[in-house]
């Protein structure tokens, strides 16, 4: 569940990066990019947890986490995906960040802090590091389009491409079994 779901978010955000970055000049092919895989993110919270397998109350916290994460990271896809498909104002995006920015940092908070003691250092730093660059991405979006700082875009825009490569390798290591419990 979490690998494929930080992939398939990652490659949202790719795609999302390069309109940023205004290197796609229609924005409904960015839109039907980013709604279907904010819509196939959506489905691997049916998927069976490949790192957070710690079963009893904290494994239920864990795995109940991730799903909020993806839940409304997916959400934040589609709510891109409609922007850019019926080209409404992109101050919207910025207040849609908003929600997952929280989310994310939450989830920075609760990873760093409770992993440890049930899998060890490589799930803990993984999936501490994909709330970060979600965070990261999500609070430096929030201020670029909601509070529009045109300065920002540049940032804006190599935050959430370099981050989503970032977040792709996370996901990426998971899948390959690198990122193992101990």
């Amino acid at each position: 569940m979490e690998a494929v779901a930080l992939i398939l978010i990652a490659g949202a955000l790719f795609c999302h990066s390069w309109y940023i970055l205004g290197l796609y000049p229609d924005g409904r092919t960015v839109g039907i990019y980013i709604g279907a895989l904010a819509l196939a993110s959506l489905i691997t919270i049916t998927f069976a947890p490949l790192i957070l397998t710690n079963s009893g109350a904290d494994g239920l916290a864990q795995t109940t986490l991730m799903k909020v994460l993806i839940i409304v990271w997916s959400g934040y896809g589609i709510g891109v995906a409609a922007q850019a498909i019926w080209d409404y104002d992109e101050r919207a995006i910025g207040f849609y960040a908003a929600i997952p920015a929280v989310v994310s940092a939450v989830a920075l908070i609760f990873f760093a802090g409770e992993l440890y003691d049930d899998y060890g250092n490589a799930v803990t730093i993984t999936m501490s590091a994909a709330s970060l660059i979600l965070a990261l991405i999500s609070g430096v979006t929030f201020f670029y389009h909601a509070i529009p700082f045109v300065v920002l875009r540049l940032v804006s825009g190599w935050f959430t491409l370099v981050g989503s490569v970032g977040l792709m390798i996370l996901g990426l290591g998971i899948v390959t079994t690198v990122v193992q419990s101990n």
